[in-house]
């Protein structure tokens, strides 16, 4: 015998539960409107705690997450949901932005990749992949991914957005630099630099003058200088540049180095440089470890080996360099650095073939005034062991055509 009473108890009660959970699932919706989002997330706990089956409830815990800088939490929420649904493309979107916004773009990438597999028309993973190819300056691969997107949906206003952010490439580059140096041994120094550069999506390639003012004497150099994408984790990189009848820096000088991007944030470097002097030349190895947070900053470790001939002489040095970077807004960018050793990590001059130790301060800022225009500043104070005292202070203009 059927009893009805109690059926209709049950469906009462569950379509109140239903209805409850819409209403809050509407308040927590305000609630991100509102940018209240740490709000917003309790709400979904406790939902998710009453329907541990509802995979979308345990999505927007871990997308808050997210948005609240809390990135671990929010992988792990992610990684459940995949472990329940691997196809889940929403899982492995909302995964690969949380990668991104870590620096770890190789990571980002091999999520992307699959879900594009799973799901090659999916309109959220063409514009997460837009965006972080944009992140890889390769705008051109980036307009294909949207243009897709919009082929399936030609209304959505993000993927709208996103190409008008992209705006028109600006493949020419231009740098003007100028440095004002003090010594406590000599008369003060000048240098001025120009680089004119075009820089494509897979690589750049450029042309460079510098004119230096020091010790009384006055030379003038010229070269160029390239890099080159390989493979999306490979980069190499050379230039070379030429001085005839220098004086205080090299005559020529050639250099040459490799790029490789590593899992879990790291990227390591390699390069070599030349020094040609007129009566003397250098041998350098800088071997650098570079270490991307979840949080927009970066540090780096660079070690300089240097092998130095002097007339019939010769001898060995070992410097290192370690350099913070911290992104402060989108336009500002800081960097501080500490260094140990006779090594300037800059143009080397001939004051800085005699051995020595020294303590080496740097420190700087850039700004994006816009697409087409960056500024930069820096100061490098160095204090060396036999008593002598380097100041440099310069500022570089970059502007995109």
């Amino acid at each position: 015998m059927i009893r009805w009473p109690g059926i209709l108890i049950v469906l009462g009660v569950l379509s109140g539960s239903a209805a409850l959970g819409q209403d809050e699932e509407q308040s927590a919706r305000g609630l991100i409107t509102r940018r209240q989002f740490a709000e917003a997330r309790a709400i979904y706990q406790r939902l998710s705690s009453d329907d541990p089956q509802n995979l979308d409830y345990q999505i927007w815990i871990a997308r808050l997450s997210a948005w609240l800088h809390e990135y671990a939490p929010a992988l792990e929420t992610y990684d459940r949901v995949l472990q329940r649904e691997p196809r889940n493309t929403e899982a492995m979107v909302g995964k690969a932005y949380v990668y991104m916004w870590q620096q770890r773009f190789a990571e980002a990438g091999e999520v992307l990749a699959r879900a594009g597999q799973l799901s090659p028309d999916n309109t959220e993973v063409l514009i997460a992949q837009a965006r972080l190819l944009r992140n890889h300056n390769r705008n051109r691969a980036a307009r294909e991914r949207l243009l897709r997107a919009l082929n399936v949906d030609p209304q959505n206003q993000e993927a709208r957005e996103l190409d008008a952010e992209l705006g028109r490439s600006h493949p020419f580059e231009l740098r003007l630099g100028y440095v004002h140096d003090n010594f406590s041994f000599a008369a003060p120094g000048d240098a001025g630099e120009l680089n004119a550069s075009y820089v494509g999506e897979e690589g750049r390639v450029g042309l460079q003058y510098e004119e230096w003012s020091r010790f009384n004497e006055r030379d003038r150099r010229a070269g160029f200088n390239f890099s080159r994408r390989y493979g999306g984790k490979w980069w190499l990189r050379g230039g070379a540049m030429w001085g005839p009848g220098a004086t205080v820096v090299a005559r020529g000088e050639y250099t040459g180095g490799i790029s490789r991007t590593l899992p879990h944030r790291f990227v390591l470097d390699g390069d070599y440089r030349y020094l040609g002097f007129k009566a003397a030349e250098a041998h350098i190895a800088e071997p650098s470890l570079s270490y991307y947070f979840a949080k927009p900053r970066w540090i780096q470790v660079t070690s300089y080996s240097a092998w130095t001939r002097v007339g019939t002489s010769g001898h060995f040095t070992n410097s290192w360099l370690f350099r913070y970077y911290q992104q402060v807004t989108r336009p500002l960018r800081l960097h501080a650095g500490y260094a140990r050793g006779n090594e300037s990590f800059e143009a080397l001059s001939i004051d800085k073939l005699s051995v020595f130790e020294a303590n080496t301060y740097l420190a700087g800022a850039d700004v994006d005034f816009s697409r087409t225009l960056t500024a930069g500043l820096f100061c490098v104070h160095q204090r060396r062991s036999n008593g002598f005292r380097e100041t440099s202070a310069g500022f570089s203009l970059t502007l995109r055509k």
